[in-house]
């Protein structure tokens, strides 16, 4: 694998703490009997092409023009649907995209647009010190919670950001806020917990795997030491959550009390998996096993939403832009050339190239487009030579 070498730490996962000379190895839950060699990585991450391609400013217009509000919010579909339910729908704004697209900014190098994104987050999603993850611009909040996995993201990026440029006033805001709870709020027994509101303490059961972003929980803990023992617990959980030689991915969440894996509707979301494996690679860990299995498919376009855990069959053919885009940004981690050469190859195959649609440079479908989708190939597209 290009630019990865393997003289290395191995991690392997066995039952109980164990310290050796060729590294460390983490608990894993009783019924995960597989065992995963994990990788420490040596290489150098890729960084984004300059001048952007024209791919990526495509994209980028797509969603100032479609996607984007008046006031510098991100649609969460490109369709206007009114109902507000417990699924995030139309014309709401998401802090996921919110963090997305301050990354980008981040990425690119776009002082003004990270300055902006950051003044519409503080003005926009921030609550009673809460970052709200969904909104309607103008409206009354339709929810009083944070998701930890958006606030993480924001906090890494605003830390990443201050090496580029000094934060403005928000962005300033944003970091001490999310700095003050996220310790307090956003882990219980030190697992990190899903969700958290200002009024009520979380009841989480069972710990998104995905959520867990190591860097930016090890970024948190230099300032926070008293998230020490919570950045080894979390580690030990995206280690642990392997699913076997026969699928190399992962499983989505962790019950604490149980020590077991579980996934939705028992199949595995191959959009679940891939943020676990980019968790670990921006950690500067991965799994020979997984990469090789994830470069097969990528360079063969065979990239599928759902597989089975058992067989490790495929589910469907449905490919997602998304999972091409964050597979480019996995091999931009891993200074992996190859990888993101060929999951870019793969995304361009989904972006609309019909300068006559309104669709002209953005990924849709069935006449909808979603902004998930759109800022993840963006955050892709970037590596584009």
């Amino acid at each position: 694998m290009a630019k990865i070498l393997k003289n290395i730490f191995i991690f392997v996962l066995l039952a109980g703490l164990i310290v050796t000379i060729s590294g460390c190895y983490f608990s894993k839950p009783e019924d995960n009997t597989e065992m995963a060699a994990y990788t420490a990585l040596e290489a150098t991450s890729l960084t984004p092409v300059s001048p952007l391609s024209r791919e990526t400013l495509n994209c980028q217009a797509f969603i100032q023009k479609q996607l984007t509000s008046a006031n510098g919010g991100i649609y969460t579909n490109y369709q206007n649907t009114a109902q507000t339910g417990e699924l995030s729908t139309g014309h709401e704004i998401l802090s996921e995209s919110m963090g997305l697209l301050l990354e980008y900014a981040r990425l690119t190098g776009d002082q003004m647009l990270f300055y902006n994104t950051t003044d519409y987050i503080q003005n926009y999603l921030i609550v009673e010190d809460i970052l709200l993850w969904r909104v309607v611009e103008n409206n009354d909040p339709i929810t009083d919670v944070s998701a930890t996995i958006d606030d993480l993201r924001i906090y890494q990026t605003l830390t990443l950001a201050k090496k580029q440029w000094p934060l403005n006033e928000s962005g300033t805001k944003i970091s001490e806020t999310l700095e003050n709870q996220l310790p307090s709020k956003g882990f219980q027994s030190d697992y990190l917990v899903n969700y958290y509101s200002a009024a009520s303490p979380t009841q989480d059961k069972t710990v998104e795997v995905a959520y867990l972003n190591l860097a930016a929980i090890q970024t948190l803990a230099t300032v926070r030491p008293e998230l020490t023992a919570a950045v080894a617990t979390n580690k030990q959980i995206l280690l642990g959550s392997f699913i076997s030689e026969t699928l190399p991915l992962y499983h989505k969440s962790y019950d604490p009390q149980k020590g077991t894996y579980t996934n939705a509707d028992g199949k595995i979301n191959i959009l679940d998996s891939l943020m676990v494996i980019q968790n670990l690679a921006e950690a500067g860990i991965y799994s020979p096993q997984t990469l090789d299995w994830l470069e097969e498919r990528t360079v063969s376009g065979t990239l599928y939403s759902y597989y089975d855990p058992q067989t490790g069959a495929a589910l469907d053919t449905q490919e997602s832009s998304a999972a091409y885009g964050i597979t480019a940004q996995i091999g931009a981690a891993l200074g992996n050339e190859v990888l993101t050469d060929s999951a870019l190859t793969q995304l361009k195959k989904h972006q609309n190239t019909d300068q006559l649609s309104p669709f002209y440079g953005g990924f849709g479908y069935n006449n909808n487009a979603y902004s998930y989708d759109n800022l993840q190939a963006l955050l892709g597209l970037v590596y584009h030579k």
